[in-house]
């Protein structure tokens, strides 16, 4: 087997372990959707009220009162996360309430 179907396989076992698929098409305001990326800015901090952006496009509105919360999420902008979303509006940007945020687990680097 060559690398470049082993990578293949890999990825489908783990789609198949989660139940996951790729799909393409129009979201829908109402609709819950996982979003995979992560935070290009920090909009506003304020703790209840935080306010990012994801992916350079998506306007994420976060309630999330808890200032040490807060920090975490600043700490790890630009990792990649899924932000669990619903889609409030996609005028001229798509803006979503993300009610769950999931980062992977913290990369350990030893010099």
């Amino acid at each position: 087997m060559d690398k470049s179907s082993e990578g293949t396989n890999q990825e489908k076992d783990f789609f198949e372990k989660f139940g996951l698929e790729v799909a393409t098409g129009e979201v829908e305001v109402g609709q819950t959707y996982p979003i995979y990326g992560m935070i290009t800015k920090l909009i506003s901090d304020v703790p209840g009220e935080v306010v990012c952006e994801i992916n350079f496009s998506i306007i994420a509105n976060m309630s999330i009162p808890d200032q040490e919360k807060v920090d975490t999420l600043k700490e790890r902008a630009f990792e990649p996360g899924i932000f669990v979303s619903t889609v409030k509006s996609k005028s001229e940007t798509i803006e979503v309430d993300c009610s769950t945020v999931v980062f992977g687990k913290k990369q350990k680097f030893h010099a």
